[in-house]
């Protein structure tokens, strides 16, 4: 089907001779002498290219361009103009405008130009897709759920989507959404035309953080045999998320620092100043306030990163968005392993309401991957969930069930009351037991062998754990 081309100018007679024109060489044309009524037509269907006049009574080239910007970041737009003018013509350009010709225009130089635009077609199509594809899988509405602190969660990346200036600190537990909230900041921001760069930077030595983020230039070091661009410089225009930021060196913290109070850094090696704009993300599950009060993080930098923060709830705080996010990574699976898994039993949400989810919304997602792939039917029963089912007598006691302190208890009593109360509370889960007192099995043989609770009558083992667990 030919090309479908929409023409305005408020000049309709020049309009339809341009129309004539192209409709001789095979474009579909529509021809337009007010803005407004291009708008209507666009949101109900949008043309291959749009050809608008520059100077009009209501509007101009610019503010039309601009508009339809915002409906099609990929649509084709020609400026035309009676009246030459070297300004005017970078203002189109920079709203976006692929040309700008003068009036009159030729024929031949446009039908060029327009061909040539309208043979990216299906890189623009694609570009489009993937850019629907970010916006569904990383905007506002992709933080998932109904529970109040959901909500607040959403209110603010709204907050920080629309000021783009301030850095962000997520806060939160491993497993919470950290990543995907920093993301939905930065998809919902003017910051989304550039690039989103991520750091974690707990994954690598102290080292290789500085020249990761800095960059650096050839001969800064032995193996530096050619210069290399930072993650900072890399994300000049968008957003940088620096993840488990509380894990950065000293030296690099005193480093990032100077980057923020003057968004200029100088790469290893280097003695040119690089000045970038970006928006700063960072995330940690750690206490940073308290690493604070430790000499453990630096103050000044604390405060920088802490301009807006938010803390993202832990799953076993929002349990009643359960069900929608399990059903949710149900049909996440269902597509990737090509299932028709249809629902999940009750019995089997209710196993899963009864869990403590320490690996938060994280742990959940894996837990629905795992038992799909083994699920064989049309529903996820409780018996889909081995896992689950296996640690469902371990579930937390209820807070009537508290330890209580006697009068005049020592610490080394103490501990070992709190470890003898719990083993009895998991029914003897050595396992299970270590992950509530927040230790490993190792340390917990260590402890209950120190506490001589190894012999104990309590039924300390099923699995006959006689010997510590080496670590590995």
């Amino acid at each position: 089907m030919a090309p479908r081309i929409y023409i305005l100018d408020d000049d309709l007679s020049y309009a339809n001779l341009l129309a004539v024109n192209l409709g001789a060489t095979s474009y579909r044309t529509r021809v337009f002498d007010a803005a407004e009524g291009l708008f209507t037509r666009c949101e109900q269907e949008l043309p291959d290219a749009v050809i608008t006049d520059m100077i009009m009574p209501a509007v101009n080239g610019v503010q039309v361009t601009r508009r339809l910007r915002a409906l099609d970041a990929h649509l084709p737009i020609f400026v035309l103009t009676g009246h030459a003018d070297m300004s005017t013509a970078i203002e189109a350009l920079k709203a976006g405008a692929n040309e700008y010709l003068t009036k009159p225009v030729n024929i031949d130089e446009l039908t060029t130009l327009l061909t040539r635009a309208l043979a990216d077609r299906p890189l623009r199509d694609e570009a489009r897709s993937l850019e629907e594809t970010r916006t569904r899988e990383f905007s506002v509405r992709a933080i998932l759920g109904e529970h109040p602190k959901i909500e607040e969660v959403r209110g603010f990346v709204r907050q920080m989507a629309g000021i783009p200036r301030p850095t962000v600190l997520l806060l939160g537990e491993s497993g919470t959404g950290k990543n995907l909230v920093a993301r939905a900041i930065h998809h919902s921001s003017p910051h989304s035309q550039g690039r989103f760069v991520e750091l974690n930077c707990a994954a690598m030595p102290s080292n290789l953080v500085e020249a990761e983020l800095f960059g650096y230039n050839k001969g800064a070091f032995t193996d530096a045999r050619e210069a290399k661009r930072g993650l900072i410089e890399t994300a000049n225009g968008g957003t940088l998320f620096l993840d488990e930021i509380g894990e950065l060196s000293p030296e690099i913290q005193a480093k990032l620092l100077s980057f923020l109070e003057s968004r200029r850094f100088r790469r290893l090696g280097g003695t040119d100043e690089i000045e970038v704009e970006l928006r700063l993300i960072t995330a940690t599950n750690r206490n940073l306030s308290e690493a604070v009060r430790a000499a453990r993080f630096r103050p000044d930098l604390y405060y920088r990163v802490a301009v807006a923060s938010h803390t993202l709830p832990p799953l076993r705080e929002i349990i009643s968005d359960l069900p929608l996010l399990a059903n949710h990574y149900r049909e996440v699976f269902n597509r990737e392993f090509k299932k028709k898994v249809d629902a999940i039993d009750d019995d089997a949400l209710e196993l899963m309401r009864a869990w403590h989810w320490p690996g938060n919304v994280r742990e959940l997602r894996n837990v629905i991957e795992r038992s799909l792939i083994f699920c064989e039917g049309t529903r996820l029963h409780r018996r889909d969930l081995p896992k689950l089912s296996q640690l469902e007598p371990s579930s937390p006691a209820p807070a009537t069930d508290g330890f209580r302190l006697r009068k005049g208890m020592t610490l080394v009593e103490a501990e070992a009351e709190h470890i003898r109360l719990t083993l009895e509370s998991t029914e003897g889960d050595v396992q299970r037991a270590a992950e509530i007192l927040g230790i490993s099995r190792k340390n917990l043989w260590e402890k209950r062998k120190k506490h001589g609770l190894l012999t104990s009558t309590t039924r300390v083992s099923r699995e006959h754990d006689t010997g510590p667990v080496t670590e590995s």
